[in-house]
């Protein structure tokens, strides 16, 4: 087994993989290191929006009086916002703050003491992104009075949904993924991994990665946290 740090699957099925097909999927390629998963999620929200709009960077920018390299980095999730940026930003595109920050329609109240106090999330309250044009939708399954020492995420991507062709890497942390449905093709550094259902795998945080669904129906995946401390 490999260390978390560069990558290890655990497999009820091995399957080969061409080793020029690894070197058609494991480019290497500078990585660009994502603030946090939520900076990330926040900037395509923001990203998406103004594009849906047809509004150029410039514009908004301008508009913020914030630089284009500054809201570039914040739509990548390169850099985290502030309370008064993300306001202007807001209100430049009509957008609800409280919309930006849960992204999610928590339409019922509490049915019980343990939802009040944020112990229980009930099937389909969990915040959550549609990263439309990537072809994944993510859900936060993390109840909010956890301590935060772990989160859980699902992620269904559709066919050809993706990452994007760039390597991305987040906060040193080891994270662990078990695939529920379908195909994933995980590339970690200059390492490809070719998951199928019953798949896990995990890597860290800092490692470069980026990941796609190559197959013809919607891969789901349950991703597991945890923050290394240090």
């Amino acid at each position: 087994m490999r260390s978390p740090r560069s990558g290890a699957v655990a497999r009820g099925a091995s399957r080969t993989v061409a080793p020029e097909a690894i070197a058609a999927a494991a480019v290497p390629a500078a990585a660009h290191a994502v603030h946090s998963v939520i900076d990330l999620w926040l900037g395509e929200q923001l990203r998406q929006r103004r594009k849906a709009l047809g509004l150029p960077l410039q514009q908004v920018a301008a508009a913020c009086q914030i630089s284009v390299s500054l809201l570039s980095q914040i739509e990548r999730g390169l850099r985290s916002i502030s309370l008064r940026t993300l306001s202007a930003l807001a209100a430049q595109l009509d957008l609800p703050v409280d919309t930006l920050i849960r992204n999610s329609q928590h339409t019922e109240r509490a049915h019980d003491e343990q939802e009040a106090h944020g112990q229980l999330v009930r099937a389909g309250q969990h915040p959550r992104i549609d990263l439309g044009d990537k072809g994944i939708h993510k859900e936060n399954l993390t109840p909010p009075a956890a301590s935060g020492g772990v989160q859980m995420y699902r992620a269904v991507i559709q066919p050809g949904g993706s990452t994007g062709h760039e390597l991305f890497c987040t906060h040193p942390s080891e994270q662990v993924g078990y695939v529920i449905d379908g195909e994933l093709e995980l590339v970690l550094g200059e390492q490809l991994l070719m998951l199928r259902a019953g798949d896990s795998f995990c890597y860290d945080g800092s490692t470069p990665r980026r990941w796609r669904n190559p197959g013809a129906t919607p891969t789901t995946v349950l991703w597991g946290i945890t923050r290394r401390a240090g």
